[in-house]
């Protein structure tokens, strides 16, 4: 007799393995028989446009993940493509786990490739300070958007100081000990950062050049 919990890894085309990445957790699972799906366009309609062209569908075997995926986890797949969990439902007597996800790199355009570097503190045989930057994640996907530049007249001479606002597809904690070094080189100081409680959001950092006054 089939089983749909125990064959379904055996029966199915086109699975494959991703990490499941639990919501404000460090915990994440491997599932190795994982299936992708398009939106069906019955789910598409009865979306009322929610659904989108950066959403697919997810079935995880519950008999690889016992508990449920949670609106807000990411499922990563052999790419490194992150997918965000919006919303969750169970297939074939509890089964399998069904998923809409979000691609929210492609969702929001994001088409930059940011490193995100710490300072490493030490001393000099003067006893001077010195500051290492080292890199502490590479790759992340983003995008650097310029937004209104504010004039300030110091001294009698004009200045303009420059003011970013960067978006990340990944939330992780930040802190001032931190900076952003964009595709071309250029390093930003952070400012500031949040992170909407909205699922389809992105993490937002306030940022200005490096070089910028404190």
């Amino acid at each position: 007799m089939f089983d749909p919990g125990k064959d379904f890894p055996n029966v199915a085309d086109g699975l494959e393995a991703v990490t499941v990445h639990r919501r404000d957790s460090t915990e994440a699972i491997a599932v190795a028989h994982a299936l992708r799906q398009a939106i069906h366009t019955r789910e598409a309609a009865s979306s009322q446009g929610r659904y989108t062209a950066a959403d697919v569908g997810w079935n995880l075997p519950a008999s690889e993940l016992a508990e449920p995926p949670s609106p807000g986890d990411v499922i990563v797949d052999v790419q490194g493509q992150r997918w965000t969990v919006l919303e969750v439902s169970q297939l074939a007597r509890r089964s399998r786990w069904r998923c809409v996800a979000r691609n929210l790199a492609l969702f929001h355009g994001l088409a930059d490739s940011i490193v995100l570097e710490k300072a490493e503190f030490s001393k000099s045989q003067s006893g001077a300070e010195q500051t290492t930057w080292l890199v502490w994640r590479s790759g992340l996907r983003a995008r650097i958007q310029p937004i209104e530049a504010e004039v300030r007249t110091e001294h009698g001479r004009e200045t303009t100081a420059r003011r970013f606002k960067i978006f990340l597809e990944e939330s992780m904690p930040l802190d001032e000990t931190m900076r952003i070094r964009g595709p071309d080189g250029a390093i930003y100081r952070i400012q500031g950062f949040r992170k909407s409680e909205a699922l389809d959001a992105l993490m937002e950092i306030d940022a200005v050049p490096a070089d910028a006054p404190s």
